[in-house]
């Protein structure tokens, strides 16, 4: 859920909560000061009563009660008791409706008689008065409502403008490109500093970045001159005729040793030039024809390893770059042949759009998370450097390839799919 879209919920929700328990306060308190209003006036009508009582000796005529009910109720020598208030209702079968009343009960002496007098006034004024107050509370509601919504819609919605315009910009970054991050100006502070720290941090990574290629880089050209030496000494040294069993042994693990960090320091230097876009040119080729070539070289090696191979291979033409999709092939045929069981098998099938290749291998998949991660083996103690698939999926991301693995029937495979091309 988008932060502008939570805080218009939760705007509105605080919005008509505070308005609901506002009405239905109004509602109680007006309708109690109302019906206060009338005890006050009942009291005052008593008093007046008393007035006429002392003079006249008689009860009041109803011209003087205005449109108050007036009953009295003859309790003779009895004190009928203490005054008393209540609110009562009864249903009026005529309109159809319940009419609210309220009561007002004192006592009132003539000459030597005691009267219960009881006087009565609708609470229809009040009822009507308090839903008055509450549709008109909910009517605000609604203006209120839609008028914050409008409001979120277009002011905040202009004020994160800034904050999405840099999302946008963010998510265009890229490591190792040499463009500068430029953010929009924006008068509002907040932003302003996240814009500041973003173009410094993105800055920052881009520098160590650049500054991490060049060691490696420059690292891996180092290290190959001193390395041909070191083979070409142990090569003299091994053809030593005077060497014991072993030493020979010896000699033969340290120079594996040196073959495995040359390896390493050639696909180190290979992922630098990847990464430094040094394979922009593309052109558009017939893969089918690479794949046969690819097919006769690895043909003796699959004759001394006991693999069957088997091809299905149609004309399909492919724009990449021609160095990086010779080394593509390369390494997918060679992690077929490497990771098989022997007696066992690897089919390739070509298609318009794709290819894939198969092979038996080990019987349980490999793990699909860390596959094409650097120095990843599923076999720890493997003399392998573990680059290959990496570099395999880094020169799918140059090429526009998309890479895919799966397992079934105890086989692997491995499908490339690109935009078909119309021979």
């Amino acid at each position: 859920m988008k932060l502008f879209t939570k805080y218009t919920r939760i705007n509105s929700l605080i919005t008509v909560t505070i308005f609901l328990i506002t009405s239905f306060t109004y509602y109680f308190l007006i309708r109690h000061l109302l019906i206060v209003q009338l005890d006050q006036n009942f009291a005052r009508i008593q008093n007046r009563m008393q007035v006429y009582v002392d003079q006249h000796q008689a009860v009041p005529g109803p011209q003087l009660l205005d449109d108050l009910k007036v009953y009295y109720s003859l309790t003779g020598k009895k004190d009928p008791g203490p005054e008393y208030y209540e609110s009562t209702h009864f249903y009026d079968s005529t309109l159809g409706k319940d009419h609210r009343f309220r009561k007002y009960y004192f006592p009132i002496r003539i000459k030597q008689d005691w009267y219960q007098v009881t006087l009565v006034k609708p609470l229809e004024g009040t009822h009507h008065v308090a839903n008055i107050v509450v549709l008109t509370t909910i009517g605000v509601i609604l203006i209120i409502v839609l008028a914050s919504y409008l409001i979120n819609r277009i002011v905040l919605k202009k004020l994160w403008e800034p904050f999405y315009n840099a999302m946008a910009i963010m998510r265009g970054f890229r490591l190792g490109e040499k463009s500068t991050l430029e953010f929009p100006e924006t008068d509002i502070e907040e932003f302003s500093i996240m814009n500041r720290s973003l173009k410094d941090a993105t800055g920052k990574a881009t520098e160590d970045y650049r500054l991490l290629k060049e060691f490696t880089e420059n690292a891996s050209h180092e290290i190959q001159t001193p390395l041909a030496i070191i083979r070409s000494k142990l090569d003299l040294v091994i053809q030593d005729a005077g060497l014991s069993e072993h030493q020979s042994e010896t000699l033969k693990s340290a120079y594996g040793a040196i073959k495995k960090i040359s390896r390493l320091n050639q696909s180190l230097l290979l992922i630098t030039k990847i990464e430094n876009a040094q394979f922009a040119h593309t052109e558009t080729m017939e893969l089918k024809e690479k794949v046969s070539e690819k097919l006769s070289q690895f043909q003796e090696l699959w004759d001394n390893s006991h693999l069957h191979v088997s091809g299905d291979l149609q004309e399909t033409p492919i724009r990449a770059n021609p160095e990086l999709l010779d080394i593509l092939l390369n390494n997918l045929l060679s992690n077929a042949t490497r990771h098989n069981i022997p007696g066992g098998s690897i089919q390739l099938r070509l298609e318009p759009g794709a290819i894939h290749i198969t092979n038996t291998g080990a019987t349980l998949p490999l793990d699909q998370q860390r596959l094409f991660r650097r120095f990843y083996k599923e076999t720890p103690n493997s003399d392998q450097v573990g680059l290959g698939l990496s570099i395999v999926h880094q020169i799918c991301d140059v090429s526009a390839i998309r890479i895919s693995y799966g397992f079934e029937e105890e086989k692997h495979t491995f499908s490339l799919f690109w935009q078909a091309i119309n021979s």
